[in-house]
């Protein structure tokens, strides 16, 4: 009698994980149909149809059809062409070549948070003869942005590293990369490199010739 009263008196554990199930499905579908709605009031799902909306289109009918997994995978993909659209938008505020300099198409990439926290770059390579410079812009990445600060702070300065105003805008020159950097609008590392043969003149040419405004803005419009 006393056993079987004590196995009456054990907890299923089966009855008490079924909540907790119950309760992780419903935050997950919660949260799905959060970033769906999300995308749609931000305007990420315009009337024109586009691969953007293809892919929220096929994650709303998953989501419907309760195939969460399929529709995280189509929001991922819509997430990474809105990455990359905006990572193209960059490319505009890179300048055109000084006179008797040749520029090469920009080029850009776009990185989910997966890797180092995520961040668009974006990069145009200009030559003269065997000399060449390199402009860099990196956003949206919380890794380079926290390097880029230190770096503009002043506080990374030696023999190798000085801090200068160029335009009432601190810029750190690193002499063992022929190079300027500087943080604008708190959000966009910009980095000028010159090849050996390029000097600091033209590297602050260059400096002065990006669209600092669109830039400060935290991009393109």
């Amino acid at each position: 009698m006393l056993v079987c009263a004590r196995r009456r008196q054990q907890p299923d554990a089966s009855r008490k994980k079924a909540p907790t199930v119950r309760r992780g499905r419903r935050d997950m579908h919660r949260h799905t149909a959060a970033v769906l709605v999300g995308l749609i009031l931000l305007g990420a799902a315009p009337a024109v149809a586009d691969d953007v909306t293809d892919q929220i289109n096929e994650a709303l009918q998953a989501y419907g059809a309760k195939d969460l997994a399929t529709a995280a995978a189509a929001l991922g993909a819509a997430q990474d062409l809105i990455r990359q659209q905006s990572a193209d938008a960059w490319k505009s505020v890179l300048p055109e070549p000084l006179p008797g300099w040749t520029a090469e198409e920009a080029t850009s990439m776009s990185a989910g948070t997966a890797l180092l926290g995520g961040g668009t770059n974006v990069t145009r390579v200009y030559r003269k003869g065997g000399d060449s410079v390199t402009i860099e812009l990196v956003t949206d990445s919380p890794v380079m942005q926290g390097l880029g600060r230190l770096i503009s702070s002043g506080l990374v300065t030696g023999s190798d590293n000085k801090l200068l105003i160029i335009n009432g805008r601190k810029v750190t020159y690193s002499k063992s990369d022929n190079s300027f950097s500087t943080m604008a609008g708190d959000k966009v590392l910009v980095e000028v490199k010159g090849s050996s043969g390029v000097d600091e003149k033209t590297l602050k040419d260059y400096l002065a010739a990006l669209h600092w405004k669109e830039i400060e803005k935290a991009g393109p419009r």
